[in-house]
């Protein structure tokens, strides 16, 4: 009888496990479901033809652009109201506050999100009316958010899984460009090497400042004629952040490349620059300009001069 009692008991644990098991995946399913139901906005048809590369780069202007997330409470707008040109081949920084629509708004340009209203042009042409898997390739993109895939460092960069695609000297030439050839070389297989350690039992293991700059010689690679740096020194040390500055006119050349980055030092090779608060454009100018201004980029510049300052006295009366 006890042992009869102790089987039901175990058979119905089981069933009840398999039943919670069931209903976890059902929920899960029904993401994937609710995402798959999101409608197309995107322009997946012939459209208008692409600029050749030797046009570009071109003109982008922004005109009454406006953006609010679905999720976004009642007139909540991530960008409002913006008015941009950026001249082909002009370097443009964007800076601003946490939350003030910075990435937001190299996204709209990128094609990964449609403006709410209003409209962006390239070369006189809205974006909307390319073949979105076409108008990718006119953009090279570094992005916070770094992911990796397990293939090697050369298909990595040269952005496909197949060997005979990857031009291998240019490999590694985008890869001393962006500060990370003497590391690769230093890899018993060199550029061969598989990412993702975990994945292959003989993969590499990078820093995220490592991590920063493979994305770095992607973009490189790519040769786009629209360049966007999205923090692309966030992770690395003071020495190698300086390395990229110096350099960013022969990363960024025949092309138009906005930056984003919250060090306002950083933003002084630039063009110019615009202010960013609250989804709006508050101020534009190039530095000098704006620091002449004594605004808000102003204010915020000195309050990150005087705190390095500030550390520099410590470190002299320790």
């Amino acid at each position: 009888m006890f042992s009869a009692v102790g089987a039901l008991a175990a058979a119905l644990s089981q069933i009840f496990g398999q039943i919670n098991s069931l209903h976890d995946k059902t929920v899960k399913i029904g993401w994937y479901r609710e995402y798959f139901d999101i409608p197309d906005r995107f322009n997946h048809s012939a459209g208008q033809t692409l600029p050749e590369k030797s046009q570009m780069p071109l003109d982008i202007e922004f005109k009454n652009v406006s953006f609010k997330y679905p999720t976004a409470d009642g007139e909540h707008y991530a960008l409002k109201n913006i008015n941009l040109k950026i001249k082909a081949g002009e370097r443009l920084a964007i800076v601003g506050r946490n939350g003030a629509g910075k990435t937001t708004l190299v996204k709209l340009l990128c094609g990964l999100y449609y403006p709410s209203e209003g409209e962006i042009l390239l070369g006189g042409i809205n974006i909307k009316k390319f073949n979105i898997d076409e108008y990718y390739g006119l953009i090279s993109a570094v992005f916070q958010d770094i992911y990796i895939l397990p293939l090697t460092v050369a298909q990595f960069v040269a952005g496909t899984d197949l060997d005979e695609n990857v031009n291998r000297p240019r490999v590694m030439q985008c890869l001393e460009k962006a500060g990370l050839g003497d590391k690769i070389k230093s890899l018993a297989k060199g550029i061969d090497s598989r990412l993702m350690k975990g994945i292959y039992d003989d993969s590499i293991e990078l820093s995220g400042g490592e991590k920063q700059k493979l994305m770095l010689a992607r973009a490189i690679y790519k040769d786009a004629g629209i360049v966007i740096l999205d923090e692309p020194t966030a992770a690395l040390d003071p020495i190698a952040e300086n390395e990229v500055y110096r350099k960013y006119s022969d990363l960024t050349e025949d092309a138009t490349s906005l930056y984003i980055s919250h060090r306002l030092a950083s933003t002084r090779f630039c063009d110019r620059i615009i202010y960013l608060e609250d989804g709006e454009i508050k101020e534009i100018g190039s530095h000098a300009e704006l620091m002449s201004r004594g605004g808000k980029y102003a204010y915020m510049f000195e309050l990150q001069a005087k705190y390095y300052r500030e550390g520099e006295n410590d470190e002299k009366e320790r």
